[in-house]
């Protein structure tokens, strides 16, 4: 039988885990700083994405699968983005390294003796004194 896992890329997974989805405010799209990707949704609970938005008058204006659209402010229930996420980031970053420390820790501890050879007295490795 089939998986039906899908794998995603690694760039996939560090994306969501260094970024997270809020609620926006119409007044967050006029900073200086414009999110480049806003969800839309809208009264009938279908989703629009808009990218490179912002709020002109009482519209949304933005970029809908390449093509200008606008949508009224008054049409849209929920404004949703994805923003960076700092914590985030900085917990992948310490669970990284700390899996990399306990990789090499693990595979130290794994490494065989250095083969010392015959002991010259006869006696076995571990009685050997001369």
């Amino acid at each position: 039988m089939r998986s039906l896992r899908r794998s995603l890329p690694i760039g996939a997974l560090v994306t969501a885990a260094c970024t997270s989805v809020h609620t926006v405010a119409p007044a967050d799209l006029s900073s200086p700083n414009p999110l480049t990707r806003v969800w839309v949704t809208r009264a009938d609970r279908t989703t629009v994405v808009f990218d490179f938005a912002r709020v002109s008058a009482d519209s949304l204006v933005g970029f809908v699968d390449g093509q200008p659209e606008r949508l009224r402010l008054s049409e849209a229930t929920v404004l949703r983005a994805r923003e960076p996420a700092p914590n985030r980031t900085a917990g992948l970053v310490f669970l990284g390294a700390g899996g990399v420390l306990a990789l090499a820790v693990y595979l130290v501890d794994k490494t065989p003796p250095p083969y010392l050879g015959p002991c010259p007295c006869g006696f076995g490795p571990s009685l050997c004194a001369c």
